[in-house]
């Protein structure tokens, strides 16, 4: 019997990113509030209907590159594969990813089946040098962020492993840095001088 050579070829996969949103146009996610609004938006009267999980993919800048469905499931339970996930990821490159979905029946505790799905995109974001910044849990009245809730026993996002805040960037943390040494420097230059007035002999370092 003869092989078929065709069989034996490998296929090639190409993996497409389009897009026609402008960088300046792009909404920026800056704290969970955010997060939960846009969740809102999209979930809509489904929220109290059945679970959903959503994935949203982020530049460096928090800024969104897009939003994806990556779970449906029932009333009470939903099953996320992580492969999907990442394949999001890769395909629009992204540097930061936020996850959320949904519990119909209000009440957002984590169950252990969260935490797990947590950990585990923690640590494979972590070798793909992708920073997962915070896990949410929506009802119509209030949620759950990991990362507002400190659970950095199962979310770790490399932001906060440099003590910065997960929805800043690195640049807007330095600026803010800078500027807060300026303002102390400036309130140390203004006693001085106010000490200098009072002791005009007396050399005092700022």
């Amino acid at each position: 019997m003869e092989t078929n050579k065709n069989l034996l070829k490998l296929h090639n996969v190409e993996l497409i990113y389009k897009t026609s949103i402008k960088s300046t146009d792009r909404i920026r996610i800056n704290d969970p509030d955010g997060v939960y609004l846009l969740a809102k938006e999209i979930l809509k009267d489904r929220m109290e209907h059945h679970e959903e999980v959503y994935l949203i993919l982020l530049n460096q800048a928090s800024k969104i590159l897009g939003v994806a469905l990556v779970s449906r499931g029932s009333i009470n339970k939903t099953v996320v594969d992580i492969k999907i996930i990442f394949q999001h990821v890769i395909l629009s490159n992204s540097s930061r990813i936020i996850l959320f979905h949904n519990h119909p029946s209000g009440n957002c505790k984590p169950s252990k089946a969260d935490d797990e799905l947590t950990k585990n995109i923690t640590q494979l974001s972590s070798l793909a040098s992708v920073d997962f910044i915070d896990h949410l849990i929506v009802s119509d009245d209030y949620y759950y962020s990991y990362s507002n809730e400190c659970r950095y026993d199962v979310l770790k996002p490399q932001s906060m492993m440099n003590n910065l805040s997960p929805f800043l960037e690195k640049e807007d943390y330095t600026i803010g840095k800078i500027t807060r040494l300026h303002s102390e420097k400036s309130k140390r230059l203004k006693r001085t001088a106010a000490l200098e007035t009072k002791y005009p002999n007396t050399y005092l370092q700022p």
